[in-house]
């Protein structure tokens, strides 16, 4: 009964629209499905990444505030730049191939938009303690990636489909898809100076 709590809690706020949860619908929306899978990659690692400093303890995250500030300054730098890019760039609708350059790109954007996100850190802070009690790490890991791993894939999906009804409209798709990541990096910074 516990474990099926852990999952629904967790479900209800992974698919929640969110930091993470947006950039999924954008990429989806402006580079298609199968290549906001590399966006994801990144951000499922952050996941695992903050899962495992929650996990081992909280006195990190409250000893170093100065450097998570400082990353998560540097994440919505990078997502300002990101936005910029897509609202200068022409996208077609044209299969493209990615090159390790943009797949590394895309996931590192998934990667800072994960560990910069205070929604995550502070619900798996808060979550995940009381039932390590009961549970093992790897099941609670798991189970909290592939709920992750849906929630994206829906954004994402949701945003491709949207994609095909928005052919004809693509410049303000691009403005659109910059724009959504521009307010994504506005926030940060707001969470940052408030």
């Amino acid at each position: 009964m516990s474990f099926l709590l852990f999952v629904l809690s967790f479900a209800s706020v992974s698919f929640l629209p969110g930091l993470c949860m947006s950039l999924a619908l954008s990429l989806g929306l402006s580079i298609g499905f199968k290549k906001t899978l590399w966006m994801m990659s990144g951000e499922l690692f952050g996941i695992f990444i903050i899962i495992l400093v929650c996990a081992f303890g909280a006195s990190f995250i409250l000893e170093y505030k100065l450097a998570f500030w400082v990353f998560k300054f540097c994440g919505a730098l990078f997502l300002f730049y990101t936005a910029f890019v897509l609202f200068r760039k022409r996208i077609e609708f044209k299969e493209m191939k990615l090159s390790p350059k943009d797949k590394f790109s895309l996931a590192l954007q998934g990667f800072l938009a994960s560990v910069s996100n205070p929604k995550a850190w502070i619900f798996i802070l808060s979550l995940l303690p009381p039932f390590l009690k009961e549970f093992s790490l790897i099941l609670l890991c798991v189970s909290i990636l592939f709920i992750e791993f849906v929630a994206l894939c829906t954004y994402a999906l949701g945003g491709s489909a949207f994609r095909i009804f928005l052919l004809k409209y693509i410049g303000m798709l691009t403005k659109f898809s910059a724009f959504c990541v521009f307010l994504l990096a506005c926030f940060m910074m707001y969470d940052l100076f408030s």
